[in-house]
């Protein structure tokens, strides 16, 4: 008796490199029909697409964490540059971060990336400086204190020994300020912070 399951099972087995070469062509020649038909296919079933992606996360959370962790282990340069690229699209978040976790910044500047990190800001710093106008005295600075009345130019909080004034720049180095008297306001340390690297007069 003829078994047409059989048949068919056996004839796939004789023929399979055949069949292999014909899918592969198959593949090549309507490789374009697939991108649109996948694209038309995706326009119409975001929904699903994303549920199903969420779903299939969930199931699988611990094979994709190790997924990831594996990808970035073997990506370390694109992470960098994507990380990079996102902050400085991001500067609000940042912002936002440090403010928020103060204790947490304090405690990473005191490990060793931390302190590297600090040194190399300082260094760039110290760089630009070289390449403005630095004509600030130290008498200078005293006639600013006075003129602001040993007072922040910014809050108006008077400085003290546990509060000591800083040197801030109304238009900052890194964006083409000079170390100049006209430049140069009293702050306190939480409004210098605070300030960053934003163009910003004081109020006084």
């Amino acid at each position: 008796m003829f078994n047409q399951k059989e048949y068919m099972k056996k004839y796939r087995q004789e023929h399979k490199e055949t069949a292999k070469n014909y899918m592969k062509i198959y593949r090549e020649e309507h490789k374009e029909d697939k991108k649109e038909y996948m694209k038309q296919y995706r326009e119409g079933n975001k929904i699903y697409i994303k549920e199903n992606k969420k779903q299939y996360y969930q199931n699988n959370k611990k094979h994709h964490q190790e997924l990831m962790k594996e990808w970035r282990k073997n990506h370390p340069e694109y992470i960098k540059e994507y990380d990079k690229e996102w902050h400085r699209n991001n500067p609000e978040y940042n912002k936002q971060y440090r403010k928020n976790n103060p204790e947490y910044i304090n405690e990473w500047y005191k490990t060793e990336k931390g302190k590297a990190l600090a040194q190399r800001s300082r260094s760039k710093r110290r760089s630009k400086l070289r390449e403005i106008t630095n004509t600030l005295t130290a008498n200078e600075w005293i006639d600013i204190l006075k003129q602001y009345k040993f007072r922040c130019a910014y809050c108006g909080k008077e400085f003290t020994l546990f509060d000591r004034e800083t040197r801030d720049h109304v238009i900052p180095i890194s964006k083409g300020g000079d170390n100049t008297k006209e430049n140069v306001v009293p702050a306190c340390q939480s409004c210098n912070s605070k300030k960053g690297i934003n163009i910003f007069k004081g109020e006084n």
